[in-house]
């Protein structure tokens, strides 16, 4: 699904919206490729944007074979 394919409608003043059923489906990657920008691991991989909070006091280091992402101590 691409920003094209979504299509906004205008809500009428005073229309109920139902946030438990949304208009759209995400299916996740079974692997994502994180990077890091700043204290925060980004996927890079997944249509959705979703980031991962690790601090000021971790660095990504790589990753494993299957994915997950090394985090070592930042030395100060």
């Amino acid at each position: 699904m691409t920003n094209e394919d979504i299509k906004e409608e205008p809500i009428e003043q005073g229309e109920a919206v139902d946030f438990t059923q949304p208009n759209f489906s995400f299916s996740p990657n079974g692997r994502h490729t994180y990077r890091q920008e700043g204290y925060y691991l980004v996927c890079k991989s997944c249509e959705l944007h979703h980031a991962i909070f690790i601090g000021s006091k971790k660095i990504m280091a790589g990753e494993t074979p299957e994915g997950v992402p090394i985090l070592i101590d930042r030395k100060s």
